[in-house]
């Protein structure tokens, strides 16, 4: 029974540790295609690559730890009362965000002109958008919240109509 146990406990181990290194390649391979994101969008020389990337990784890893990832809760609230705590949680966590943020601003800013600052966290969030769109978040009825309309493409010819 000992022998049983054990080698279930030693499986289990071998699997969270698989999960790990797992979810460790994964986040590895989402930073560097959004550096290179970054890299394109704001025009970054080598130079400023070279010195930008410890800044946004140092940024990235206290954003994970202090913010963690966006969740929805499970069940919809019942009470008034828990509906509140999830909107309260919710602006603790933007409120966290935006500190962090402000946190950066000046060592983005020993890096990037100003025109590439002042792009910079719209770009993150574009990419944040994308991420979220291939991933499927936005939810089962094709990436639009309840209660939202879609938009709408913009009418007028086509680029592949024109001769």
């Amino acid at each position: 029974m000992k022998r049983l146990f054990l080698s279930i406990l030693i499986s289990l181990s071998a699997l969270a540790a698989f999960g790990q290194e797992k979810d460790d390649s994964v986040n590895q391979r989402y930073f560097d295609a959004k550096i290179k994101e970054f890299v394109y969008r704001l025009d970054l020389s080598d130079q400023q690559k070279a010195l930008f990337i410890p800044i946004y990784e140092r940024y990235s890893n206290e954003m994970r730890a202090n913010v963690g990832e966006r969740r929805r809760p499970k069940t919809k609230p019942e009470t008034a009362e828990e509906a509140a705590a999830i909107a309260k949680a919710k602006i603790e966590r933007q409120q966290k965000a935006q500190d962090i943020r402000l946190k950066y601003v000046d060592e983005f800013a020993k890096v990037l002109n100003p025109d590439q600052l002042g792009r910079l966290y719209d770009v993150e969030n574009q990419i944040q958008r994308k991420l979220m769109s291939r991933k499927g978040t936005h939810g089962k009825d094709g990436g639009h919240r309840p209660g939202h309309r879609p938009t709408r493409a913009p009418k007028g010819p086509r680029t592949s109509d024109k001769k």
